[in-house]
């Protein structure tokens, strides 16, 4: 099942280690069983891409395409064993694109073509750009994760066959703590949170307090106040309730070590963390409190059943019932060839609040 692909594939190819990207015509890639041939329309730029190309980390060779955040149309349908494929040619999507898991240049994001996996793959909206969707995928995927395979929370509709860490108990009067909230991940945590009928507080700069406190926190501090941990539970106390939870979407260690004093003083004997990073090492982990890491890439290997319920039972809800509001973007010019730009803006910490994203 196909539609012709008249576009060449046009990529921003990252031709060796720490070299700047480079658009070169790439051959246009075939799905194989259970994956999609996807025409991208905008693509997103992550934290991690320029990580990865900075420090040459997490790519087992060159030249390789990085991004794994697309939106775009179905253009072809790879074989399946049962024929139970929920997509077909034409159909709008976003998806998260595994390249960041398989190192496969083609399941890279930032190219004209991308080959992904169907469970990692979501009906985009009818009042959905594009340009929205694009900035959905992975935050959608990193704070599911982190709420139902790192805290135990479970999140309504959810099947109990997919809840594979101990579910916490006792929930009512705890509170999630989610330091950079206007992040991608937070925002989108923050709303799952909500969902799940958990108080949260968050962290931020002043310009995204009411914002974040539009989509659920109940409390918003500046992470860059002195006495950020004692505001932190200073507002857990007007709430009446104890911190129990965190999610640390910066998760190094200046940010690692305040959550932990949190958490540490919160009253609360057993504690869980969710960190997006692995743990640095020379920072120890509090007594009491249970760290886990955030794995987005389970989503494409073990953790592809939660994957399939993600992206194509529940986030169709979330965002057709408004309960999950898309992440805000800001628009890159340029195209592909505008991506090394938005890279260095990243690297730069000139990004806040939004998720940078271009046309393709």
């Amino acid at each position: 099942m196909s539609t012709s692909t008249t576009t060449p594939n046009m990529a921003a190819v990252l031709p060796s280690p720490r070299a700047d990207l480079v658009v070169q015509e790439q051959p246009i890639p075939t799905p194989g069983p259970g994956e999609l041939l996807i025409r991208n329309h905008a693509v997103a730029l992550s934290p991690s891409d320029w990580k990865r190309q900075a420090f040459d980390i997490m790519i087992p060779s060159y030249p390789t395409i990085l991004g794994a955040d697309l939106a775009g149309t179905v253009v072809s349908v790879g074989d399946s064993s049962d024929g139970s494929h929920q997509f077909s040619p034409g159909d709008r999507v976003f998806s998260a694109a595994p390249g960041f898991a398989t190192g496969l240049p083609s399941n890279g994001a930032h190219q004209t073509y991308t080959v992904v996996k169907t469970s990692t793959t979501s009906p985009l909206p009818s009042d959905m750009t594009f340009l929205q969707g694009a900035v959905q995928p992975t935050a959608l995927g990193t704070a599911t994760v982190g709420i139902v395979d790192i805290l135990g929370l479970p999140l309504p509709g959810i099947p109990a066959s997919l809840l594979k860490t101990k579910a916490a108990v006792g929930i009512d009067d705890k509170i999630l703590l989610v330091w950079g909230g206007a992040s991608t991940v937070g925002s989108t945590t923050i709303q799952l949170a909500r969902i799940a009928g958990l108080s949260v507080i968050a962290t931020a700069s002043p310009a995204h307090h009411d914002k974040l406190r539009s989509i659920g926190a109940a409390a918003v501090v500046d992470y860059r106040s002195p006495t950020a941990v004692d505001e932190i539970l200073a507002a857990a106390a007007g709430l009446g309730k104890k911190i129990a939870f965190a999610v640390d979407t910066i998760s190094l260690p200046h940010t690692l070590g305040p959550v932990s004093q949190v958490l540490a003083r919160s009253g609360v004997p057993t504690t869980r963390l969710a960190h997006t990073l692995p743990w640095p090492s020379g920072l120890a982990v509090p007594e009491g409190v249970e760290a886990g890491n955030i794995a987005m890439e389970t989503v494409w290997g073990p953790r592809e059943d939660l994957a399939q319920w993600i992206y194509q039972v529940a986030a169709p809800e979330w965002f057709t019932t408004g309960k999950v509001e898309p992440v805000g973007y800001r628009l890159v010019s340029g195209g592909l060839a505008g991506i090394q730009n938005g890279l260095d803006e990243l690297r730069g910490g000139k990004v806040s609040g939004e998720k940078l994203v271009v046309e393709v």
